[in-house]
Formats: structure tokens, C-alpha cells, sequence
């Protein structure tokens, strides 16, 4: 059985992670997995545990781990060290960062992009901005395939009215998450007496305390922590609020979309490749300081753009991951040859 290792500097509650708690169940079967992170105080053990689950889960640390394929999912680090710990024979480049920040980073590592075969972006914007020699290759992240059957266990909005503006956050707790944005919401909303129910899941080291000292005073504001099953809070809300500064691909976008609930969100880059504005979500800048005209806009469209969901069908892209797979076994065959 070939074996394929999952490098990543954390283990924490983000989406790289959620992205590996969704690959994982295809590749297991097939392949023997392991994920291997770096840095001890970024783990977060209910993500282990997750992830234990269809994986060996290793601290890199002093250990030399030899594998088939090594798939690093965090861009930046000590190449020349992680390469002599990971051990494999063939390197496989997981993008979700920045284009401009990761093409710096690459650039200066050189014989990083010689070793590395494939680049696998989760986005065209990436791909498009992917400044090297190889070309990349897009595979849009996966989202849960029980996921409709996930959200219909409950209804946490069930004490909400009907006239409430029913808006649902899933997203860490951290600094570029849009916290500073989802303030101005709020006030709007109070400016403008709008009944509404906002629920934040998620939790994060860097800036939760923070962030409930500013949206805590709200009545209509109430923090959930993390949730196992955040599909059910998705699917009952009238709108999925992502106001970030940058997302490399907005899984939370897409499980809604699924869901058929809309999504009020920034217009970071890959934003366009999710949201059709106006049709099935709503853009709106990040330079955008008041929000009372955005509030209108919301609750005159909820059912309308609800409506254009219907129908909705999300493909997990396995055949591509399948077809990299594939291709790799065949190359080993003939050099054994």
C-alpha cells in the first residue's frame, strides 16, 4: 500500500484542516495516511481526534518519515529541513495562501519548485496568480457528502421569528476573519431597529476574547463556540456572513450554497468564483464602512436569492485527485520496469 504524508505546521480548527477531515475518507481505503505538523502549540485535540480517525497523526519533531508522496499544506517553512525529515519520492504542493505572498516565498526558494511536481490550487485565482515555471492544477476543496442529511438533525434558530434577519458565522476566531467588518453589520442593524438573530461558531486563540468584548453587549448576538455539526446552524439561517480579508476558497461558501442558503460576503478574489452577486449572495467591498444600505439589500432579497439556490449541486472533484493518483502508480511502474 502506498503511503502519503500531509504536512501542515498546525493541527488547528481551520480550513486546511476541515479540507483534510473531507479528503481523507476517499484516499484511507486505498492508501495508507499519515499527517505530520510541526509546531506542538498549535494543536487543537479535538481536530486530532477527527483526523486519528483515517490517519496516523505524528509531531514531526527529531523523526525521519519515509513515504511514496509527501503533500505539504502549509508553504511556509524551512524547505531544506522538512525535506530531510519527509523523506518521499515524489513532493506535492497543497495551495490554499495568498498568490503574492506565497509567489515571494517560492521565489526564494528555488529548488523547493524544482523538487515539488505538482501544484494543486483550490482556486483559478490562485492558479492564475501562480507566478512559476510549472503550472498549476485546480481542485476545489470538498465539502461533507452527509452533509444535507447533517443539517436536517436540528433547527438552533427554532426560537428566532419570522421577521428575524437569521444570519449564521462559521469561521475561526482570528485576526483576517472580517471581525472588524461583522461590527459595522451589527451596528447597522441596531441603527436601523432591524429584528435579527446572529449566531458565531468557531472559537480561536488570537482574538476570541477580543471579539466578544465587541459583540458580546448584543442581545441578538450569541457565541456557540465550536460545533461538531455547524451544517444545522447553515441551513436554518436566511444568509452565511463571510465579510474576511482573503480566502484562498470559501468552503463555508460552498456548504451553504448547498444548503441552499445565501451568503453575504467580501470581495476577496476567489469570492466571484463562488458568489454570483445578486443572484445567489450578495458582494460587498472590504472597504465598505457603512452597512445600512447592505441591510435593506438583505432582507428585500432573502427568499429571492434563496429561491435561485434551489437545485443546487456541489461535485466532490475525487476523479481529479483520483486521476493525480493514478498517474503517479503509473509512473512507478514503468520505472520499476
Amino acid at each position: 500500500m502506498k503511503k502519503i504524508v500531509f504536512f501542515n505546521r498546525s493541527l488547528m480548527s481551520g480550513g486546511i484542516e476541515k479540507c483534510l477531515e473531507t479528503l481523507m475518507p476517499y484516499l484511507n481505503k486505498e492508501y495508507e495516511i499519515e499527517v505530520v505538523y510541526s509546531h506542538d502549540d498549535k494543536l487543537d485535540p479535538h481536530i486530532v481526534e477527527i483526523l486519528s480517525k483515517y490517519a496516523k497523526i505524528t509531531h514531526l519533531q527529531d523523526n525521519v518519515i519515509k513515504c511514496d508522496i509527501c503533500v505539504f499544506c502549509y508553504m511556509y517553512f524551512d524547505y531544506e529541513q522538512i525535506m530531510n525529515q519527509i523523506v518521499a519520492k515524489d513532493y506535492w504542493a497543497w495551495i490554499h495562501s495568498r498568490p503574492r505572498e506565497l509567489e515571494n516565498c517560492l521565489l526564494d526558494n528555488l529548488d523547493f519548485i524544482q523538487k515539488v511536481s505538482k501544484f494543486i490550487c483550490v482556486s483559478n485565482e490562485i492558479k492564475n496568480n501562480l507566478n512559476i515555471e510549472k503550472e498549476g492544477i485546480v481542485i476545489h476543496n470538498f465539502i461533507n457528502e452527509n452533509i444535507q442529511e447533517l443539517a436536517s438533525t436540528e433547527n438552533p434558530f427554532q426560537n428566532s421569528s419570522e421577521e428575524e434577519l437569521k444570519l449564521v458565522i462559521v469561521s475561526r476566531l482570528s485576526n483576517g476573519k472580517g471581525f472588524e467588518r461583522v461590527v459595522k453589520l451589527v451596528e447597522a442593524l441596531e441603527r436601523k431597529e432591524t429584528p435579527y438573530s446572529l449566531k458565531i461558531i468557531g472559537k480561536g486563540r488570537q482574538k476570541e476574547q477580543e471579539i466578544r468584548q465587541w459583540l458580546g453587549k448584543y442581545e441578538s448576538v450569541k457565541f456557540e463556540g465550536y460545533q461538531d455539526n455547524p451544517y444545522c446552524y447553515v441551513k436554518n439561517a436566511d444568509y452565511l456572513v463571510l465579510l474576511s480579508d482573503y480566502e484562498s476558497w470559501g468552503n463555508v461558501i460552498t456548504e451553504a450554497k448547498a444548503l441552499g442558503v445565501p451568503c453575504l460576503v467580501t470581495d476577496f478574489p476567489s469570492a466571484k468564483e463562488q458568489i454570483e452577486n445578486e443572484q445567489n449572495g450578495i458582494i460587498v467591498s472590504r472597504q465598505l464602512e457603512i452597512y445600512d444600505d447592505i441591510i435593506e439589500k438583505l432582507v428585500e432579497k432573502k427568499k429571492e436569492l434563496k429561491n435561485n439556490l434551489e437545485g443546487f449541486h456541489y461535485h466532490n472533484e475525487i476523479e481529479k485527485w483520483e486521476e493525480l493518483l493514478n498517474k503517479y502508480r503509473e509512473q512507478e511502474v514503468e520505472m520499476e520496469r
